[in-house]
């Protein structure tokens, strides 16, 4: 945009947009000092608000300036509710004003922005906190001045809309510097009473008169309410810290009683038109099913009921009949069954003790043939041993011979040895070590001598 050429128009188009767009110019007080007042015939109030060092023009138009209370003059010191714009054809800032106040509640409405802030930052204007208003309330309690136009325009309005609802009236302060404390402990008994509804309202006045609805402590105890709280609170410009808190918030008491209340007239035509409905869906299912019903009550066994269980009772009493012959044939078998197992008993006894009886012979058998083994084994065995005996080597010792040995070898043959071999001698009463001097070879047919 550097270097750009504006045309005027161009300009001051911008720096409304400007000026509409920022968030912050759109809802502010201003302090300043009434001049240069008009009343103009169409309603609308034209002024200047100024300080000791700047001015600035304002417009009030004819549907906020007709529900001002203040009569504006010319020095008067006021805070204004406002936006700030551009008016394009003069090319000058001004000030769109909604409410005017005077001076002397600055600060506390300076005190009531700060606070108003401070609850919505803590989430207590959350739309997801409110609760549901009930359709069709019974039980509405109503808080409000004990004597006063606005609780009988909302009784007349509860009645003449809702006359099924049982109301019940909580007189409390709505003004004054008590008025809150009065409030709270008024809202107190009501919530320990459990109604269905609470509606919290007063009519018009000054916004001093109004300031009580603006008390912290107020607003938070309604914030925590179980009950559903509804406030109307004066006149449709005026909105205070309650309406911000409650569940839901309209814009006079008569408009609150209207919110919290069907029309009684327009309850019973919708349900009318449900019982049509109603009844219409009924005849439709009606009708559905009587065309399902039809051929089922033509059918033989609602003719005659008995024919579906006739051919059960027949199969049931061929079963009983199989059963009973079931029975008789167990009691046969079991009979037969005991019988066979007597004899079988007796029959086992007696080979049992047939064969206990050969069991027996055989066992005497088997000890008469081990005892023949037994006695031709030591008739064998002495045979042997006195053939050993005859043949023992040591029996030729004793008649003059004995047994060379070599390296615990017998010597058979001269070929065994060699000359200078010492071998070991055996004899029947020790052995002598000789050491071999010469070999003598015998020839076939010669005899050796000793």
């Amino acid at each position: 945009m550097k270097n750009a050429v504006f045309s005027v128009s161009s300009l001051t188009r911008y720096i409304k947009q400007v000026f509409d767009n920022d968030l912050n110019l759109q809802s502010i007080l201003i302090k300043g000092e009434i001049s240069n007042f008009t009343n103009h015939r169409s309603g609308h109030w034209y002024f200047t608000l100024k300080d000791a060092k700047s001015k600035i023009s304002c417009v009030m138009f004819a549907s906020y300036a007709s529900k001002c209370q203040i009569l504006l003059k010319e020095g008067m010191q006021v805070i204004v509710s406002a936006s700030v714009s551009m008016y394009e054809p003069h090319g000058s800032c001004q000030l769109f004003v909604t409410k005017v106040q005077i001076d002397g509640l600055g600060d506390l409405y300076l005190q009531y922005e700060q606070l108003k802030q401070t609850l919505q930052k803590e989430g207590l204007f959350a739309k997801e906190h409110k609760k549901p208003l009930p359709l069709y309330p019974l039980d509405i309690a109503i808080v409000s001045a004990k004597e006063g136009a606005a609780l009988q325009d909302m009784l007349t309005t509860i009645a003449r809309r809702w006359p099924l609802a049982n109301v019940q009236i909580y007189p409390s302060l709505v003004q004054g510097i008590h008025a809150s404390k009065c409030i709270i402990e008024t809202l107190q008994q009501v919530e320990s009473n459990h109604h269905e509804v609470v509606l919290l309202a007063r009519g018009g006045g000054a916004i001093e008169d109004l300031w009580c609805f603006n008390d912290e402590a107020l607003a938070r105890f309604i914030y925590q309410m179980e009950t559903v709280i509804v406030t109307g609170v004066g006149h449709e410009t005026d909105t205070t810290l309650v309406d911000y808190v409650s569940d839901a918030r309209a814009p006079t008491p008569t408009a609150a009683a209207e919110l919290i209340t069907p029309d009684i007239y327009e309850v019973l035509e919708y349900q009318n038109r449900l019982k049509a409905q109603l009844i219409r869906n009924i005849k439709t299912i009606l009708q559905r099913h009587q065309v399902t019903l039809q051929p089922l009550c033509s059918h033989r066994f609602f003719k005659n009921p008995l024919l579906y269980v006739q051919q059960e009772r027949l199969r049931l009493a061929m079963q009983s009949k199989s059963l009973f012959q079931m029975e008789t044939m167990h009691h046969q078998k079991k009979y037969q069954l005991q019988k066979y197992a007597h004899q079988l008993s007796h029959i086992a006894k007696v080979h049992i003790e047939e064969d206990r009886q050969k069991l027996q012979q055989l066992f005497m058998d088997m000890n008469l043939k081990m005892e023949q083994i037994k006695m031709h084994a030591k008739h064998t065995m002495k045979e042997h041993v006195a053939l050993l005996d005859a043949y023992s080597p040591l029996k030729i010792l004793h008649r003059g011979y004995s047994i060379a040995y070599k390296d615990k070898k017998i010597i058979a043959s001269i070929h065994d040895v060699e000359q200078e071999d010492e071998i070991r001698i055996r004899l029947q009463d020790g052995a002598i070590r000789a050491t071999i001097k010469e070999k003598e070879e015998l020839s076939y047919g010669k005899e050796d001598t000793i």
